[in-house]
C-alpha cells in the first residue's frame, strides 16, 4: 500500500501537473501503476481514504489516487465504476480528463441506451477539444474510447445508423480512430505496433458504415497484432465474435435495403392510382360539358382545349413517373415537358380565340 502511494506521489508532484495530467503519457503511467493491483475492500477503502483525506490539502495527490481506483476497478470490470465515477466527477470537473473517465465509465458499465448516446454527443466535443492545458485531438485513448463507444451503441441501434446526423456521428468516429492509428504508427515506428484495438475498432466502425471487407480484414489485422499473453485466447475470441457480429449487420442492412426498395415501390403506386385518379375524374366530369354545347365550331374549340388539357395531364404523370424510376433518364424528362408545354399552347390558344 505504501508503494501505492509513493507511486501516487511522484506522479501528482509532475513538473506543470495540470497540463501533463491530460496527456496520453500520463494515463499511460496510471495504467501501469494500476496493472500490478487487484481490487479488493482492503485496496478500495485506502483509496477512497487517500482521495477524501488529501482533497483539500493536496488535490493533485487526491486526483492521482481516485484515477489509480478508476484504472484498476474499469480493468477488472468493477461492478459499480459507474457509481463510483458519479461520487467523484464533480470533486475533480477542473480537471479535463475527467471527462474521459466519465466516457471510460459509461463505456465499461453502461447499458441505458439513451445514456450512451447523450455521453457519445458529449464526447463529441471532448474529442474536438484544444487548449493551453489540453489536446484532447491527438491524445490516442480518448479517441479510440469515444470511437468504441460510437460502436457498442449503435452495433444495438442498427435502425438508427441511417438516420443524417447519426451517419455524422459514425463518419466523426473514423476520423478520430483513423488519426489514433496514424499517431501510433508513428509513435512507434510501424503499423505492426500499433495497439491492436484501434484496428479493432476501426474495423467495427467500418461494418456499421456498410464497408464489410475493409471493416473485417481491420478485424483480422487486430488479431494478428495481439500480443503473446496468458489471456491471448480469450482475446482472439472476443475479437472473432465481431466477425460474426458483422455477418449479422450485413444480413440486416440488405433485409433493411430490400425493405425500402418495396417502401418506394408502394409510394410509386401510391402516386399512380392518385394521378390516374384524377385524371379518371376529369374525363368523366367533363363529359357532361359537351351535351349542353349546340354551336359546332364552340364544341369544336372546347374539345380542342380539352385535349391540350389532356395533354397537360399526361405529360405531369409521366414526368411524376420519370422521377420515380431508378435509373433517371434525361431524354424522358425532356420528351414529358415537351409534352405539357404543347398542352399549354393548344389550351391557351383556344382560350385567347374563344375570348376574341
Amino acid at each position: 500500500m505504501e508503494h501505492l502511494l509513493e507511486q501516487a506521489t511522484i506522479l501528482s508532484n509532475t513538473e506543470n501537473f495540470e497540463k501533463q495530467v491530460n496527456r496520453r503519457e500520463f494515463e499511460i503511467e496510471i495504467t501501469k501503476i494500476a496493472s500490478s493491483y487487484k481490487v479488493d475492500k482492503e485496496l478500495k477503502e485506502f483509496l477512497i481514504k487517500g482521495i477524501e483525506d488529501n482533497y483539500r490539502d493536496n488535490k493533485k495527490l487526491s486526483f492521482v489516487l481516485f484515477f489509480i481506483l478508476f484504472t484498476i476497478c474499469r480493468r477488472q470490470n468493477f461492478d459499480n465504476i459507474l457509481e463510483l465515477t458519479k461520487e467523484y466527477e464533480h470533486m475533480f470537473k477542473d480537471y479535463e480528463i475527467t471527462k474521459h473517465i466519465s466516457l471510460m465509465a459509461v463505456l465499461v458499465k453502461g447499458t441505458d441506451s439513451s445514456t450512451i448516446y447523450k455521453t457519445i454527443k458529449s464526447a463529441t466535443r471532448l474529442v474536438s477539444c484544444k487548449n493551453e492545458l489540453c489536446d484532447f485531438t491527438t491524445h490516442t485513448g480518448i479517441l479510440n474510447a469515444y470511437t468504441e463507444l460510437i460502436c457498442k451503441y449503435f452495433e444495438y441501434q442498427l435502425d438508427e445508423k441511417s438516420e443524417p446526423e447519426n451517419i455524422e456521428i459514425l463518419q466523426n468516429g473514423l476520423v478520430c480512430i483513423n488519426k489514433a492509428i496514424e499517431i501510433d504508427t508513428k509513435e512507434k515506428g510501424s503499423k505492426d505496433l500499433v495497439y491492436s484495438k484501434f484496428y479493432l475498432n476501426r474495423g467495427r466502425l467500418l461494418i456499421l458504415l456498410e464497408k464489410y471487407a475493409k471493416g473485417e480484414a481491420d478485424i483480422l489485422k487486430a488479431i494478428e497484432l495481439l500480443p503473446p499473453s496468458v489471456d491471448r485466447e480469450s482475446k482472439v475470441s472476443e475479437y472473432n465474435q465481431y466477425l460474426v457480429k458483422s455477418s449479422i449487420i450485413h444480413a440486416y442492412d440488405l433485409n433493411e435495403e430490400k425493405v425500402r426498395d418495396l417502401d418506394r415501390i408502394k409510394v410509386s403506386n401510391y402516386k399512380s392510382i392518385a394521378l390516374m385518379t384524377t385524371l379518371l375524374g376529369f374525363l368523366l366530369g367533363t363529359i357532361n360539358i359537351f351535351t349542353t354545347i349546340e354551336n359546332t365550331y364552340t364544341l369544336a374549340m372546347l374539345m380542342l382545349a380539352y385535349c391540350g388539357l389532356l395533354f397537360i395531364l399526361l405529360g405531369s404523370v409521366l414526368l411524376g413517373f420519370s422521377f420515380n424510376l431508378k435509373e433517371r433518364k434525361k431524354r424522358l424528362y425532356v420528351y414529358d415537358t415537351v409534352l405539357i408545354i404543347i398542352g399549354i399552347i393548344i389550351f391557351a390558344s383556344v382560350m385567347i380565340i374563344l375570348n376574341k
